[in-house]
């Protein structure tokens, strides 16, 4: 069986870079929440630490939807 997946420079050639990587407000609205909210969950460690592209905060969308399968609905 081959491997489909992208290549680490496949996946940050910056057309998909938008789709690897949500923003804080974005995953706000993902999980319904508040952006205040969302940070408190990554203070706690509920949710991955982001990453800095550039000047940009941004999470790794494969991060935040593993983070969100772990939880229990007592977490939040």
């Amino acid at each position: 069986m081959t491997d489909t997946s992208p290549q680490f420079a496949e996946v940050f050639n910056g057309a998909d870079l938008p789709a690897a990587v949500i923003s804080a407000r974005t995953g706000a609205e993902l999980l319904d929440v508040s952006e205040r909210q969302w940070h408190r969950l990554v203070q706690r460690g509920l949710l991955p630490r982001p990453i800095k592209l550039g000047r940009n905060t941004r999470w790794r969308l494969a991060e935040v939807e593993a983070a969100l399968e772990a939880l229990t609905p007592g977490d939040i």
